[in-house]
């Protein structure tokens, strides 16, 4: 990839690929938080489902790259999570946000893909339940369902994760059940596939892994973009 960053535009299909990690002369979150999301992603998002002025919240901040963005963009972002990496991120489960009914113009989440990341050692942290292990899928669900509280009425939410491949274990199809449990409080918009730059994915030994193993290495991020609409909406 050219060290020169290139413009930012809106992605017009549902196959995204960002340039790299960061967008502009400066860094939106931290580069060394293992996990962190695309600016690109949240930068599309933003400009495309909300306006100057407008709530934003991330229940899975991580190293606030939502935050960034939304200063960047002139809105009002919220980040909570259950380990702040920094100081205006506040401490707070996904499923229980100190937030009233109905006050959000958009919410974004992150969250862990299974366990295959360290977040925390907080006994709370969904990130320490396999994918496997339907108390996973239950905690993204009352997430979900908190989202679903806090946004208003007519707003958009997004959903950015990645499936599930073990070798012992095998393949859980995390975007589809994602998308599923979305279902039962939103209406679906349209679902993304943002091509992953991981660096591991170029790696000799995992590419031959794979083949050997006749299994596939993740190339891809589901990106899942719903409305809330209430009956009489």
């Amino acid at each position: 990839m050219s060290s020169t960053k290139p413009p930012l535009h809106l992605q017009p299909t549902t196959l995204w690929e960002y340039p790299s990690q960061h967008y502009g002369k400066g860094m939106q979150g931290h580069r060394d938080y293992r996990g962190a999301t695309p600016s690109y992603v949240i930068w599309n998002l933003l400009e495309r489902y909300t306006r100057p002025g407008d709530l934003v919240v991330d229940p899975f901040c991580g190293s606030g790259t939502t935050l960034d963005v939304c200063a960047d963009l002139d809105r009002k972002g919220r980040g909570f999570d259950l380990a702040p990496f920094r100081d205006d991120i506040e401490q707070a489960d996904a499923r229980e946000l100190p937030l009233p009914d109905e006050v959000v113009d958009f919410v974004f989440m992150d969250p862990p893909y299974s366990d295959n990341l360290t977040y925390s050692d907080h006994p709370d942290c969904i990130g320490q339940l396999n994918a496997t292990d339907p108390a996973y899928f239950e905690a993204l669900d009352a997430a979900f369902a908190e989202a679903f509280r806090v946004l208003r009425d007519r707003r958009y939410m997004a959903v950015y994760i990645c499936d599930y491949q073990q070798k012992r274990r095998g393949f859980v199809p995390i975007g589809t059940h994602c998308m599923a449990l979305l279902m039962q409080y939103f209406k679906p918009i349209d679902h993304v596939c943002v091509v992953r730059h991981n660096k591991t994915l170029k790696q000799g030994q995992r590419r031959r892994g794979a083949v050997e193993d006749n299994t596939f290495l993740r190339g891809f991020n589901h990106l899942l973009i719903c409305k809330k609409q209430l009956p009489d909406g």
